[in-house]
């Protein structure tokens, strides 16, 4: 999973095992503000620390104080965006984002629309232990075992909605927020594809060892 950047935004953090395996396969590494605070304590150096620094703790500027500190103070962007325009600039295209889901929803919601505004621009996906986001744009091919859980997520009204792959497959359908999802698809065939005419469709992809410790709990 090659990635030109990874990102650990300042949500809830990943397992130092995943930062670790992610941050192997990125060229550039940076942190979105006080997501150092976890960088440090998982004892992974960026390559830079980019926001308004209100979240940094003191000791993790001290640990980093050879990192390179790029300070952006703009009250109408969040630190998230700051770091994925950033990193944009110096050339990434296909962008890693750990840190970004779980924690306050409220956050959580509004990282989901930085993926949005930047999808134009680059290759967005936030990834954590359970699964990974990934921005639909108008059309995208990707690969998941077969077995593997999937869903469709309209941010906004989406039409002409079509997917190969999926047990249960659209054909030019309509998907919105309290109307209708497409959660807990199945995939049968790979490559899957999911294409949309209109709209913002993020897509869901469950990792199956995750799916597996549920059942496992459950009893299924």
């Amino acid at each position: 999973m090659n990635h030109n950047a990874l990102i650990l935004a300042n949500g809830e953090p990943p397992t130092k095992k995943l930062l670790r395996q992610l941050r192997t396969h990125a060229a550039l590494f940076v942190c979105a503000d006080g997501g150092a605070n976890a960088a440090a304590r998982y004892n992974v150096a960026p390559d830079a620390i980019v926001g308004d620094m209100d979240s940094i703790q003191r000791q993790v500027l001290r640990k980093f104080h050879k990192v390179v500190f790029h300070k952006v103070v703009d009250d109408y962007s969040t630190d998230l965006e700051k770091t994925l325009a950033w990193v944009i600039e110096r050339g990434s295209r296909d962008i890693a984002v750990v840190g970004a889901t779980g924690g306050r929803l409220d956050h959580f919601i509004g990282n989901l629309s930085a993926m949005v505004k930047f999808s134009a621009k680059a290759a967005i996906r936030f990834i954590d232990d359970a699964g990974e986001w990934v921005f639909a744009d108008r059309s995208i091919n990707p690969n998941f075992p077969v077995g593997a859980t999937v869903s469709l997520i309209p941010l906004t009204r989406c039409e002409g909605v079509v997917t190969t792959g999926l047990r249960w497959n659209l054909n030019f359908e309509t998907l919105e927020l309290g109307v209708r999802e497409g959660t807990s698809n199945e995939v049968v065939e790979n490559p899957v594809r999911v294409s949309v005419a209109n709209g913002s469709l993020i897509l869901f992809h469950l990792f199956k060892s995750t799916a597996a410790r549920k059942m496992r709990r459950t009893g299924r």
